[in-house]
């Protein structure tokens, strides 16, 4: 039985931590669903840029117990429902409100991230001094046309522009399927359609059916009063131009995104058996105040049922556009380099060379003498020798790949293998430009030996190990294309392909790998292949090495002054607090922890003036 009450006490002084009984008070449950903005993907790693203005720090203390670490709610709980139902992964995370209720790899544990839930709890125990549970279900990716699709709404239909394109091209195009695949289409859209809607109600009915599950204190007899229904979504809407192929064009674009959260707002209020119900809307906030094109124009769609005559006084639009941290965001591009630091061994330093390390500072060390950059390195280039091998379209980004070598190259990488007649020279060995993405830092790799014409490379190397007294060795290596690397005529790495910058990977190698290397002589070899760039010029940039990190250094190492030290390399102070802030891309307001968190307390402040209404 849902129990409602229609008194709202208001404590403005509360915070989370509050022992303060709330017994006869009945439990006032709040709906928090959407997509993966709702999911959260703000790490609490970026709490601290939040005490950096003096706005918003004042929220920061209330986002931290006085032990530093994220507070712990004693009178607000969460249900949280996530994951996916196709990969097996679909479950539950329940418990008192803290950080953590953000995206989440294992729907039952800690992800070390937040959304909109956690300042939401705590903006609501402040106004209110009974117990207070949380419902929230939230999945990246999904729509309002389709997977959040209400059943008023009726089943999906394409809008009769969409119509047309696909009579004009019954071959199929870019998002349109042919004439023989469209049934199969069809199909498949049907059984997406509304999953997560019912998926949505089926949880909040099944928390409520027995609250004490989530809420050890719930008192059956005060009851519970479904208080509250937040909706914060958007994205896959926005970007679809099969459902709203007008919507580049102007708001009008969009305005059957309003007449399905029209839909969605009726629906929810009767399955839930809440009539009166308070919904608040948070609108896409991507881009702030300097949004266009399809982001611009949802967001007056999104936010039009709360002026609907059949709305007015219970249903809010919160834009959350107002708290986009410009600033931040004019970052975004070096995010990238943040996290190449981060995952680097090394990096180019302006000058285009490896990065020199501060003597006596305790560090991985190179394994061997001579030093890495004094080492000579025989090595060959060689073309495709099969059509097989060929790959003819030089725009393809995923060249690596295992091809026949040349006759007399077998057993290549072995210690007894001849390599006298081979090139000779020290790494980087490359060829062309490598340049860092635009918008990132301003360097190139500077190649010390000549790659040659060939396509692909193999190269050979010999150090001597007087001492294996480390707590771990790890691959330092820098390669713009795929490789294969060999320690002693043994494969030790593979790393097939990925997009990248110029920089020294960090791979940490596994104690099997470790096992072929060996004090006296070694030989560390190497295959990879050049890359193409939009010009379709060759370029390629290779060098690696064996490292040790020795018992000493490993504190350090993992300390926050070490990775202080090594962003002072790359960025400025200000830089450093601005990246803080941030942990991904702009669409989940790049993970920033002060966007998230002012997002919450705002949409909870939506739902309690609706409710002073």
């Amino acid at each position: 039985m849902n129990r409602r009450t229609t008194t709202l006490v208001m404590i403005p002084v509360m915070l989370c931590c509050s022992h303060l009984s709330a017994a006869g008070k009945p439990l006032k449950v709040y709906i928090l669903a959407g997509q993966s903005n709702m999911e959260g993907h703000a790490k609490v790693e970026t709490f601290d840029y939040i005490g950096d203005d003096p706005k918003t720090a004042p929220l920061l203390k209330q986002m931290r117990g006085s032990n530093g670490k994220p507070r712990v709610c004693e009178r607000v709980w969460i249900s949280y429902l996530t994951g996916s139902p196709d990969r097996g992964t679909l479950g539950e995370g329940f418990g008192k409100l803290t950080a953590g209720y953000g995206a989440r790899n294992n729907p039952a544990e800690d992800g070390g991230k937040i959304g909109p839930e956690f300042t939401f709890g705590l903006t609501m125990e402040k106004a209110y001094d009974g117990s207070i549970l949380i419902i929230k279900t939230a999945w990246g990716g999904k729509s309002l046309n389709t997977d959040f699709r209400p059943p008023s709404a009726g089943r999906y239909e394409l809008p009769q522009m969409t119509k047309d394109i696909w009579a004009r091209h019954p071959e199929g195009a870019h998002g349109i399927p042919s004439e023989k695949d469209r049934e199969k289409w069809w199909k498949e859209k049907e059984e997406k359609t509304g999953r997560y809607y019912r998926l949505m109600v089926g949880h909040v009915k099944k928390v409520l059916a027995n609250p004490k599950r989530v809420v050890p204190t719930y008192d059956p007899k005060a009851g519970y009063e479904i208080a509250g229904f937040v909706w914060f979504q958007g994205w896959n809407d926005m970007c679809d131009s099969q459902t709203y192929p007008d919507g580049n064009r102007s708001p009008d674009g969009f305005r059957h995104y309003t007449e399905l959260m029209a839909h969605f707002i009726r629906d929810v209020r009767r399955d839930l058996n809440a009539p009166a119900m308070r919904f608040v809307i948070g609108t896409l906030g991507v881009h702030g105040d300097k949004a266009k094109g399809r982001i611009a124009n949802l967001r007056p769609a999104m936010a039009a049922p709360a002026d609907m005559n059949e709305f007015k006084g219970n249903v809010a639009a919160v834009h959350t556009g107002q708290f986009w941290d410009h600033e931040m965001a004019a970052m975004e591009p070096k995010l990238s380099d943040l996290n190449r630091l981060k995952d680097s061994a090394h990096v180019i330093t302006k000058e285009g060379v490896m990065e020199k390390r501060a003597p006596g500072t305790p560090d991985w060390q190179p394994v061997g003498k001579p030093a890495p950059e004094e080492r000579t390195w025989r090595y060959t280039t060689f073309d495709p020798q099969n059509e097989k091998d060929v790959m003819h379209n030089k725009r393809e980004r995923k060249r690596f790949r295992d091809v026949t070598l040349p006759a007399g190259l077998e057993g290549w990488y072995k210690p007894g293998f001849d390599d006298s007649k081979w090139k000779s020279g020290r790494a980087p060995i490359g060829k062309g430009v490598w340049p860092y993405p635009k918008n990132t830092r301003d360097v190139t790799v500077k190649n010390v030996s000549d790659w040659g014409a060939g396509e692909f490379i193999l190269m050979r190397t010999t150090f001597e190990v007087d001492n294996l007294d480390y707590e771990q060795f790890r691959l330092s290596i820098l390669s713009r294309q795929g490789f294969h690397v060999y320690l002693n005529g043994h494969k030790i790495h593979t790393y097939i392909w990925w997009k990248d910058a110029p920089y020294y990977r960090s791979i940490v190698l596994e104690p099997r790998h470790v096992a072929h290397l060996k004090k006296g002589v070694n030989i560390l070899a190497a295959y990879s292949n050049v890359h193409y760039g939009r010009a379709q010029e060759p370029y390629a940039s290779i060098d690696l090495a064996i490292e040790g990190l020795p018992a000493d250094a490993r504190k350090y190492v993992n300390s926050s002054e070490y990775m202080r030290k090594r962003m002072d390399t790359v960025f400025t102070r200000r830089e450093q607090k601005l990246l803080n802030g941030a942990s991904n891309a702009a669409f989940h307001y790049m993970g920033s922890g002060k966007m998230m968190a002012q997002i919450g307390k705002a949409l909870a402040e939506a739902l309690i003036e609706l409710e002073k209404r």
